[in-house]
């Protein structure tokens, strides 16, 4: 006599979690792991982490940071969030607004600090774009700074340094060595 594949197929999967549950059974006799080892081990690591990430903070002075990131994790006694391919706006008091992009970024919570690194892109609200490697933003001066290689676009203007400083109060770029200035 012979069975149904439908019936061969059914006793093949039940064979098949009656082994894994076995074989998951004996493992946990042999290997206990306590819920306080797992969490103990997390954290090490970070307080928290998490993908898909969307922060926002409005701070005294009238910034706001948004911040989207793939990944982040927070270490609570840092005080520092730390984001995988983050995407930063950046709300100045006076109404501007800044975009960044990096693959990493770092973000101390008290400060307002941040650096950001690998591939960074910068775009203003009034059409200046920046390429760099590395960036940080002092938020007590306002100013981002890179002592790498800068490139600089606008629509009348494409200029290459290395160096940095972009004061947001004063509204104003240096570049501080080797800069090469083309107009359109």
């Amino acid at each position: 006599m012979r069975l149904p594949r439908k019936t061969l197929i059914f006793a093949g999967i039940g064979s098949v979690l009656i082994i894994s549950v076995a074989l998951f059974s004996l493992l946990r006799m042999f290997y206990p792991v306590s819920p306080g080892t797992i969490l103990k081990i997390i954290s090490e690591r970070a307080d928290l982490e998490a993908r898909d990430v969307l922060y926002r903070e409005v701070r005294e002075d009238g910034v706001t940071w948004e911040i989207r990131a793939k990944k982040a994790s927070y270490i609570k006694k840092e005080n520092r969030a730390f984001f995988d391919q983050a995407e930063v706006k950046l709300g100045l008091a006076d109404g501007r607004m800044i975009s960044l992009a990096g693959d990493k970024g770092k973000f101390d919570t008290i400060t307002g600090n941040m650096e950001i690194w690998g591939k960074v892109s910068v775009a203003t609200a009034s059409g200046e774009h920046f390429t760099t490697d590395d960036l940080q933003y002092t938020a007590a001066s306002k100013t981002f700074h890179t002592a790498s290689a800068v490139e600089m676009a606008t629509s009348r203007l494409q200029i290459q340094g290395v160096g940095m400083s972009f004061s947001l109060p004063q509204r104003k770029i240096v570049l501080l060595s080797r800069v090469y200035a083309r107009i359109r």
